[in-house]
């Protein structure tokens, strides 16, 4: 399946800078050296994304990945912009034309060279893309601590929780060394009470050095007093549980459809991710023995069926996965969940969902930002 799914996107984009070649002038695509440049750009560029997808966790010299890793950023990034860009120049150009045959007007000079110019939208494009990707390359190296106040109206042992959410760090190509290094500062910085892994710790990048980083970075970390949980995410590899395995070798506790106590009577359920899991939340919650008169926390990766949660009894359900709403990828896998980022009410459940750590396969986040999540839980 990942396989077909890696030529499918090979073949889509390949498509993808055809149509941006050919919307390129014509007097640039004439130009030999310029088509030199172009076919040796798109050559690396290729070459970048085909080893980040195959053999990238086999690369054992840091300064080559960072190489591959920015390449294949910067192409695959300001390619799929072009696109989007010369695609609506497209549509408006095309509403534009129809509008003015329709109505039996003539399109003035000055209308008919903004709409023949290419040299000008092309350089407009391409100078909006470059930046976009350089503000979100960079932009996410620098980690962030968010902070949420809720109450849960519920009685408790607990007078207040401090609950720590991290997720999406996708060991391997989305993020670099001194990733770790920030993130064990601040995640001791929070002084959490307990730690919600959402998943996608591991993706299909992840090296046995980038494991070693993990390991090391919760190690070094201050352990919380009720424990480090963890939930499988869409990229964690749980052939033969390895995932799973490997996670719990570094002392933290899987939560695979799972129900565990924090302190005398918090209850934190896990919900394993729909790839590896064929449990609806409503089947998952008849199976365990919850108390709907005590606070109950939902761990899960996607941030989805919100208000199916919020139904049944859930005080607190808590995501990753979308990466927050980035540019210009909003426009596709968040858009199928409930939410993209942040804090919000369904019902009598709160609903908070990161943008995470990191992301998969390209270093890049803009708008969005790299975060933990801090939040402070009141019982009332």
């Amino acid at each position: 399946m990942y396989r077909f799914f890696f030529m499918a996107s090979v073949l889509l984009f390949l498509a993808m800078t055809v149509f941006v070649y050919l919307n390129y002038p014509k007097s640039w695509r004439e130009n030999k050296m310029f088509r030199v440049v172009l076919i040796l750009w798109h050559l690396t560029g290729m070459l970048a994304i085909s080893i980040i997808f195959t053999v990238f966790k086999t690369i054992h010299h840091a300064g080559i990945k960072y190489e591959i890793v920015r390449i294949g950023t910067y192409y695959y990034l300001m390619v799929l912009l072009l696109t989007i860009l010369f695609a609506i120049r497209l549509a408006i150009s095309s509403l534009y034309l129809f509008i003015m045959k329709k109505r039996g007007a003539e399109i003035p000079e000055q209308g008919k060279r903004w709409l023949t110019d290419k040299r000008v939208h092309s350089i407009l494009f391409i100078l909006a893309a470059y930046v976009i990707t350089t503000a979100g390359y960079f932009n996410i190296d620098i980690l962030n601590t968010t902070e949420y106040d809720i109450t849960i109206h519920k009685k408790s042992a607990e007078k207040d929780l401090n609950v720590l959410l991290v997720a999406d760090i996708h060991a391997g190509s989305g993020n670099w060394e001194f990733t770790y290094t920030e993130l064990a500062e601040q995640i001791d910085a929070a002084n959490a009470d307990v730690i919600l892994l959402a998943g996608d710790i591991f993706d299909e990048t992840t090296s046995d050095h980038d494991v070693e980083l993990v390991n090391w970075m919760l190690e070094t970390i201050r352990q919380p007093r009720y424990g480090i949980y963890y939930v499988y995410g869409n990229h964690d590899d749980s052939t033969n549980d390895w995932a799973g395995k490997t996670i719990r070798s570094m002392g933290v506790t899987t939560l695979e459809d799972r129900m565990t106590i924090l302190g005398e009577d918090v209850q934190l359920i896990g919900h394993d991710d729909p790839k590896h899991s064929s449990l609806t939340y409503q089947q998952l919650m008849s199976s365990l023995q919850v108390d709907s008169e005590k606070p109950v926390l939902m761990l899960t990766h996607r941030p989805k069926e919100f208000r199916e949660l919020s139904e049944l009894g859930i005080d607190l359900a808590v995501a990753g996965h979308t990466h927050g709403f980035n540019i210009p990828f909003f426009m596709g896998e968040p858009s199928l969940n409930d939410m993209y980022y942040g804090w919000r009410q369904y019902g009598n459940l709160n609903a908070v969902t990161t943008s995470g750590v990191a992301a998969w396969g390209w270093h890049y986040k803009w708008p969005a930002k790299s975060e933990i999540v801090l939040i402070h839980l009141h019982f009332d």
